[in-house]
């Protein structure tokens, strides 16, 4: 996507997914929030060219997640439409930030509902606490959004696991792991690129318990773990080391991995399952890269699916490090 437009980048994201996946007897159309469209908001007539054959007119009404219509003044130009009077509250009512996504469905009789996404691809909503929208929950979806905070999990266990695991248990989650380091070998990515990957992965839909993760530099080009969300952990895992099944999609292939359970002499509250011995191989041989976003799919007793959605679709071997 180098080289191209925002505008550019909108369209081919609302080709490629929105009108496959979400709302489909609805039109659809995607835009990033930018700090240009604090005092308004420009939408290229392209992407209104679907609207069932309708005519906006003069004013529009847009429904955020509250379900509270805002009414909207908007400018007709040859090549786009400017919402003008109204819009700068509407985004300031629904506290839209640099870097968010807004999605719009429309419902007719120049009416659309609009669903706001942050800059890491979690639905937000004017009604839902902080609290919630902090540990990743979606409505409509049983899929378990791993926050940001399993990074800094992460790091914690690097710090402690002497400390505080027996030494059973360290050599048991040791066993296995990969010495060696990789850098990626693909071209530099964007953030955008990023999100649009993790916004897919979080459209995701399944009646099975799934979490999701965005692999981390430690989840695939060295160290080789991964921390499971701990909700997940508590509902779906046994409390004690144990071996995953993970595969792909339509793969018969079949990976086992080393799942520890870890507790912390400091919060014995705060449990933690870890993915390591084996995870390295199904990583080097399914081509994870840092970025890319898995969704972990309960298909049986510790037996996972693992839906791959890639920051780039164009895959390239990652590259030993030489020591």
């Amino acid at each position: 996507m180098e080289g191209r437009n925002e505008c550019e980048i909108c369209k081919e994201f609302h080709k490629m997914f929105c009108c496959q996946q979400i709302h489909r007897r609805k039109p659809t159309f995607f835009k990033i929030f930018d700090d240009n469209f604090s005092s308004g908001l420009v939408l290229d007539k392209e992407l209104l060219s679907e609207l069932n054959g309708d005519m906006l007119s003069n004013i529009i009404h847009l429904k955020g997640p509250t379900g509270e219509a805002h009414e909207i003044n908007i400018k007709k130009r040859t090549t786009s439409v400017l919402l003008r009077t109204g819009w700068q509250g509407f985004a300031s009512f629904h506290k839209l930030q640099r870097g968010d996504m807004l999605l719009f469905y429309y419902e007719g009789n120049s009416s659309f509902n609009v669903l706001f996404y942050n800059k890491n691809g979690r639905e937000k909503s004017s009604k839902r606490d902080r609290g919630e929208e902090e540990r990743g929950q979606i409505p409509h979806c049983k899929v378990e959004i791993s926050s940001n905070l399993d990074s800094s999990s992460e790091d914690e266990i690097e710090r402690d696991k002497k400390q505080d695991i027996g030494i059973s248990s360290f050599r048991h989650a040791s066993a296995g792991r990969c010495a060696q380091k990789f850098i990626s070998g693909r071209r530099p990515v964007t953030d955008r690129e990023k999100q649009i990957a993790l916004f897919r992965a979080n459209k995701f839909q399944s009646s099975n318990a799934c979490f999701t993760k965005t692999m981390l530099e430690t989840s695939v080009y060295r160290t080789f773990y991964l921390v499971v969300p701990v909700e997940f952990g508590r509902k779906n895992l046994p409390r004690k080391n144990t071996t995953i099944s993970l595969a792909l999609p339509h793969n018969s292939r079949k990976w086992n991995v080393t799942c520890t359970y870890i507790t912390y002499a400091t919060n014995k509250k705060q449990p933690v399952w870890r993915f390591c011995g084996g995870w390295w191989k199904f990583v080097l041989e399914s081509n994870l890269e840092e970025g890319d976003v898995c969704v972990f799919e309960m298909k049986a007793e510790l037996e996972l699916t693992v839906h791959i959605f890639r920051v780039v679709e164009e895959i390239v071997k990652l590259q030993v490090v030489n020591s």
